[in-house]
């Protein structure tokens, strides 16, 4: 793991450059513009800065504590990390809170962050022994404050990713601060964590997988293993190290398929690398990450609170081959998903059916493909909404969630139950082309899917029909389109009577009233299915 860790090391390097030219030296904070409009009745003094832009801290102290960089010993970056711990001390509550307040001036209430207070704590770990004895004391009362709340609030608490962080950090806390009562109570919902983990590898959210999220009970179970020793965490890492280099795609980003909670997002996930580290399947995967970092791409995420333990707490060993080593398959991953690569082409069928939950968290499971090329990224697919109907894979008998979904046989694609209409998503692929095909039996249906387009992009038509995408919307049919379809250097043969949609935009539940992000808009390709089957071919134009 060591050509890992200097990788790590080379790349928050590069982006810490960048990210001090932000640094207020009068806050201590590290501001961040919101990236679209404020939230209702946002406030504009309480705009552009969040908490978790503090998480900072730990990047900056492993790279001053870390010999491989240009930062290391820089008094300079010492001072800096000092003042960016000062600030969150500043903006904690008596009993050691802070406000859940969002760049976009959103406010979600009080909370015990627990992102910034295990970075906060590394730091401290790192950084205690050159502090003067005030700061020294005063970091300490507030990382006490904040893992005594974070510690009432997992005892006996609901097993969920944001606990199993928290009681990750209490347990570290407890190591550095020598708090028997903080490692007791880790230790107890780390166990808890473990044996909640679903076969194939996964914790449960909303009723099935989320990918994204699955990464922060690797790193919290995993960083517990590492500090703790417990041989009773391997058995689960080793699992979630099998899900994750099935749901990964081939430059590095996490396939969002199957995920019930967390859109599609370009970059390499920068939490989980400890605990995948623990097997010799996660190394081989946490060094196929390192190999696809992009500082320029992901510079923002190298300073959460999670990736200096990439350089601090990766565990060496051997390694296993891992299933992006090869360069054609059609692998089944248990009951979850087909997968799929051939030529330049990675695809994911899902067969995860719930049903639709109250929270917000939990968007509708309704998208079933997704279809991802080399040269051009992730082309069909992007995750799920949350009553969109529009963004369902299939429309029948009045239904836009399956009851019930199976990966079918030999691997040719899997079926979803509308009620009464079966409904099956089939991908064959010669290396250069990649056809789909939709079949409903028992009824007719709708087969939709987003179009991974963005304004700038250019449309092209059989019907001799182009256009530039911008704020204007289009609604393209049989006379304007024809039998195909060119984006991005591609060529999609569409179904007879296919329509294409633009724009459209997902549900956002991180934002407080549901906006989707600047930039996130997308197109929709639609065709109605009868007796036959409908067909879409892509290749080159």
């Amino acid at each position: 793991m060591h050509a890992v860790r200097q990788r790590v090391l080379d790349v928050m390097a590069e982006a810490l450059e960048a990210k001090l030219a932000s640094f207020d030296a009068k806050t201590g904070r590290f501001p961040s513009p919101p990236a679209g409009p404020l939230a209702p009745g946002a406030k504009p003094e309480e705009t552009g800065w969040f908490i978790c832009n503090q998480d900072i801290v730990y990047g900056m102290a492993v790279l001053y504590a870390t010999p491989g960089t240009k930062f290391h010993g820089d008094k300079k970056l010492l001072d800096t990390a000092f003042r960016a711990g000062d600030a969150i001390r500043d903006f904690q509550y008596p009993d050691g809170q802070v406000e859940f307040l969002k760049a976009d001036g959103s406010r979600w209430g009080p909370t015990y962050m627990p992102w910034t207070n295990y970075a906060w704590l590394e730091a401290f770990a790192l950084l205690g022994g050159e502090m003067d004895a005030a700061r020294r004391a005063r970091w300490k009362e507030g990382l006490t404050l904040a893992h005594d709340g974070q510690a009432r609030e997992v005892d006996g608490g609901r097993i969920h990713n944001i606990p199993c962080w928290k009681a990750m950090s209490c347990y570290r806390a407890g190591v550095i601060f020598d708090r028997a009562d903080w490692r007791k109570i880790g230790t107890t919902m780390i166990e808890r964590t473990i044996a909640a983990q679903r076969p194939g590898g996964y914790w449960d959210e909303h009723g099935g997988p989320t990918a994204a999220y699955n990464f922060v009970y690797v790193h919290g179970v995993g960083l517990y293993y590492v500090f703790s020793g417990d041989e009773r965490a391997r058995p689960a890492l080793e699992s979630a190290a099998e899900f994750h280099q099935a749901f990964t795609y081939p430059d590095g980003s996490v396939v969002e398929t199957a995920d019930g909670r967390v859109k599609y997002g370009k970059g390499v996930p920068l939490k989980g690398w400890p605990g995948f580290s623990a097997t010799p399947v996660g190394r081989r995967l946490v060094r196929y990450y390192a190999e696809h970092l992009d500082a320029a791409r992901d510079g923002g995420g190298f300073f959460g609170g999670a990736f200096g333990s990439a350089v601090q707490h990766l565990l060496d060993g051997d390694e296993a081959p891992i299933l992006l080593d090869r360069v054609e398959f059609r692998e089944p991953y248990r009951d979850l998903a087909l997968l799929v690569r051939s030529g330049p082409w990675f695809a994911c069928l899902s067969a995860v059916a719930t049903e639709p939950v109250a929270s917000r968290w939990g968007q509708d499971r309704q998208a079933f493909l997704s279809l991802w090329h080399r040269e051009h990224g992730l082309l069909l697919g992007g995750g799920n909404s949350k009553d969109q109907p529009e963004w369902s894979t299939f429309v029948a008998d009045g239904r836009t969630l399956p009851s019930r979904g199976e990966v079918l046989g030999g691997g040719e694609g899997v079926a979803l139950e509308y009620g009464r209409v079966r409904c099956t998503l089939r991908l064959r692929s010669d290396g250069a082309r990649v056809e789909i095909e939709g079949l409903a039996d028992g009824g007719p249906a709708l087969q939709q899917f987003v179009l991974k387009l963005s304004a700038g992009d250019a449309v092209k038509s059989e019907r001799g029909r182009e256009a530039v995408l911008g704020e204007g919307a289009l609604r393209w049919g049989l006379q304007e389109l024809g039998a195909w379809l060119e984006v991005k250097g591609l060529r999609i043969e569409v179904p007879h009577g296919a329509e294409l949609r633009w724009p459209t935009a997902a549900f956002n539940p991180y934002a407080i009233d549901g906006a989707a992000p600047f930039g996130s808009e997308a197109a929709l390709l639609s065709a109605r299915i009868d007796e036959k089957p409908v067909r879409w071919r892509i290749g080159p134009a």
